[in-house]
């Protein structure tokens, strides 16, 4: 039987979250971040959180596009890891950019993809990371105008091969 994607407690809790930063003027960008492990998973959303960031967090990309369909608020940056297993993280952030125009995106994995993310102009940051570089690529990425980071179209998005290393 295959492994049923669900969505983590953070992210259940996300419409209170939303009207609790709506009633208070509050502006913090919201970030989804998905990957199949964690403690990758479990880490960057505290790093995150910890920094000001409200962060959404599901275990797969299958769960992520289900949070980001759920959730009534905007998302301003996914964080994904590339291979997971059900959808992966390019497939994610496919959906993502069709469904969301402007929505920013950061893909991570274990695998040195730099070269095929640079080529298809997504920011890309390889495994294992510290916070502060984390938190680096984010704010860079939350600065740069939408335009810059996601010009582009779904059908440049690399192909990717369910057998490459995560």
């Amino acid at each position: 039987m295959p492994k049923r994607s669900r969505v983590n407690d953070i992210g259940t809790k996300a419409g209170m979250n939303v009207l609790d930063l709506r009633s208070s003027g509050e502006h913090r960008s919201v970030i989804l971040v998905a990957d199949d492990e964690p403690l990758i998973r479990n880490v960057a959303t505290l790093l995150l959180q910890r920094a000001g960031y409200f962060v959404l967090s599901a275990d797969d990309g299958d769960a992520g596009l289900e949070l980001s369909r759920k959730y009534p608020g905007r998302i301003d940056l996914v964080i994904t890891d590339v291979n997971m297993p059900g959808m992966n993280g390019i497939d994610l952030c496919s959906h993502l950019m069709e469904e969301r125009p402007g929505i920013k995106v950061l893909v991570m994995s274990g695998a040195d993809m730099r070269e095929i993310m640079h080529k298809a102009s997504m920011p890309f940051l390889p495994k294992p990371f510290d916070g502060e570089t984390l938190k680096a690529k984010v704010r860079k990425i939350l600065a740069a105008p939408a335009q810059s980071e996601n010009d582009r179209a779904t059908s440049e998005l690399p192909r990717m091969n369910s057998s490459q290393p995560d």
